[in-house]
């Protein structure tokens, strides 16, 4: 029996290599980009949704899968925003950390919403009232 061997290097996200991203050998995207890109594609989104559909209905309570493809794009367009906006001084352990599976709200990082280039100021630590089966960076 032979073994299978991956080989992988780290993509430097941030400038300051705080923020790392894994490539496999023989990949085009890193996995960070990677997710990003399968988050954008409503065909992946609409292929994934229905394969998970009961999971997606008992965990997120998502019923429209049409809506949810549409609010997955917006969702993982504001993370990746926010991901790639993290200021090279930021403490990362501070910003990311394991959430559980029943978390589904989204929390404002910092006091602020991000939206692309755009910045709306929040209470800090507010709670975004949105529901998202994306989660990302807590405050």
């Amino acid at each position: 029996m032979s073994q299978i061997k991956h080989v992988m290097t780290f993509d430097k996200i941030l400038e300051n290599n705080t923020l790392l991203a894994v490539r496999y050998d023989g990949e085009d995207d890193n996995s960070l980009r990677k997710v990003f890109n399968q988050w954008d594609d409503p065909e992946w989104l609409w292929e994934f949704f229905i394969e998970n559909m009961a999971d997606s209905e008992s965990y997120f309570k998502i019923t429209d899968v049409d809506q949810t493809i549409y609010d997955t794009i917006d969702d993982s367009n504001e993370l990746e925003c926010l991901i790639l906006d993290i200021s090279p001084y930021a403490d990362l352990d501070k910003l990311f950390r394991p959430l559980g599976n029943s978390r589904t709200q989204r929390w404002c990082l910092a006091g602020k919403r991000h939206v692309c280039g755009k910045e709306r100021n929040m209470p800090r630590g507010c709670v975004c009232m949105l529901s998202s089966w994306i989660r990302g960076a807590t405050p």
